[in-house]
């Protein structure tokens, strides 16, 4: 495990991650789930291709459940909230690596010194605090800077509970529900991109993210 990992955090984030860890395994025990593209990941991880899987911050909570049993570092940062994603993180198996909260300098060489590690990493393109629903181009700039592919996450219910105060309107899937969930083909970037060519290629990658949500609620009829 890295360095960089925020371990052993704080007690109040142990307590609330373990305490979120067994609620979701129970809660999703009754999902009926549904899948597609899940072995465009598979097949980066068995040939070592790195690859950045990106999804909404509103829809990371199923996640934990639909992509266990995969060898994957999931990006979070030092607040409270962080620290409870990387406690449930762990407990569902995952390996996760703290970063500093602005994509500077230390942002990559915290990535730099860690990359090699791991081949899957995930991320919420639009956290830790929003807008929601728009990617953030210096994680495409980050991407292409170390060569990652990008895979792109599309989650929906059948019934679900949707947290509209909050900014990124929460998908809380309900028990014995449908679940879909679908990921794209690995997109290669190409490297050398300005801020202003990231900025394009996140909007590319919006709409694309857009087609993996309408393709998840396909997956429920």
């Amino acid at each position: 495990m890295s360095s960089m990992h925020s371990e052993p955090g704080s007690r109040r984030a142990r307590v609330l991650g373990a305490i979120g860890a067994w609620l979701l395994r129970l809660w999703c025990l009754s999902w009926r789930k549904r899948f597609a593209g899940v072995e465009y990941l598979d097949e980066c991880i068995a040939g070592g291709q790195p690859t950045l899987v990106l999804f909404w911050h509103g829809s990371y909570v199923p996640l934990f459940a639909l992509l266990r049993g995969r060898p994957a570092c999931i990006l979070t940062n030092s607040s409270l909230r962080g620290q409870v994603i990387a406690q449930i993180s762990r407990r569902f198996g995952y390996a996760t690596l703290e970063l500093p909260d602005e994509h500077g300098r230390r942002f990559l060489a915290a990535l730099r010194k860690a990359r090699h590690e791991h081949v899957a990493w995930g991320t919420a393109a639009d956290g830790p605090l929003g807008p929601g629903g728009r990617i953030k181009p210096p994680l495409i700039t980050l991407a292409a800077h170390f060569g990652f592919s990008v895979q792109l996450v599309g989650v929906a219910a059948r019934r679900a509970w949707r947290l509209n105060r909050r900014w990124d309107r929460m998908l809380l899937p309900l028990p014995f529900t449908r679940v879909g969930l679908v990921i794209g083909e690995p997109i290669q970037l190409p490297k050398g991109l300005d801020k202003a060519m990231a900025a394009r290629q996140a909007k590319v990658l919006e709409a694309s993210m857009a087609r993996c949500a309408l393709q998840a609620q396909d997956l429920l009829r």
